[in-house]
């Protein structure tokens, strides 16, 4: 009779708990796996997407100060020139006025304010700045922005010292640390 259970076949109560735990086991493994390859790929595509957006963004700032003239009030194109803020008068909504137009780091996020001149005579009020969110997630920290060049500048040498004389500046560098 005792030889007759030793030759039954099947699992004993211990090995299928072994066997259970094995399988948890490895499908808690499968599972953080899979978790920890979706969550990388949603940092990985939100990186990207912010570099994609700081790339746009320095091509717009590029072509606003390219096109930067003297205000309708007859100030000089470049109104201020910090490393962390630079003020400029451009065409931006291709009207025919002249707007101010104001890039400044604050909190992590790079702004950009933009006031058009009005009134007789034209003047521009700050109080009506429209400011609006055009990079988050930016980096720089005490890290300067903006570099401001004289015209001796060939590609090499340092920037010019701050507080920026504005009718030195001829070429600016955008640093922006995403």
């Amino acid at each position: 009779m005792i030889s007759d259970i030793k030759k039954q076949k099947g699992f004993t109560l211990i090995e299928v708990m072994i066997s259970v735990l094995i399988f948890t086991l490895l499908g808690l493994g499968v599972i953080e796996l899979v978790s920890s390859m979706v969550s990388t790929g949603n940092k990985t595509s939100v990186f990207l997407a912010s570099s994609d957006q700081g790339r746009k963004l320095s091509y717009q700032i590029m072509n606003e100060l390219r096109n930067a003239v003297t205000a309708s009030t007859g100030a000089y194109a470049l109104n201020l020139a910090n490393d962390q803020e630079l003020i400029f008068f451009s065409n931006v909504d291709g009207g025919t006025d002249i707007e101010r137009v104001r890039y400044y780091l604050s909190n992590e996020k790079l702004y950009r304010g933009v006031v058009k001149a009005s009134g007789s005579p034209l003047i521009y009020n700050l109080g009506s700045e429209v400011v609006s969110v055009v990079q988050n997630d930016v980096a720089n920290g005490a890290t300067p922005l903006f570099y401001y060049y004289s015209d001796t500048y060939d590609g090499s040498g340092s920037p010019l010292t701050q507080p920026v004389n504005i009718v030195q500046v001829k070429f600016l560098k955008l640093n922006l640390q995403i």
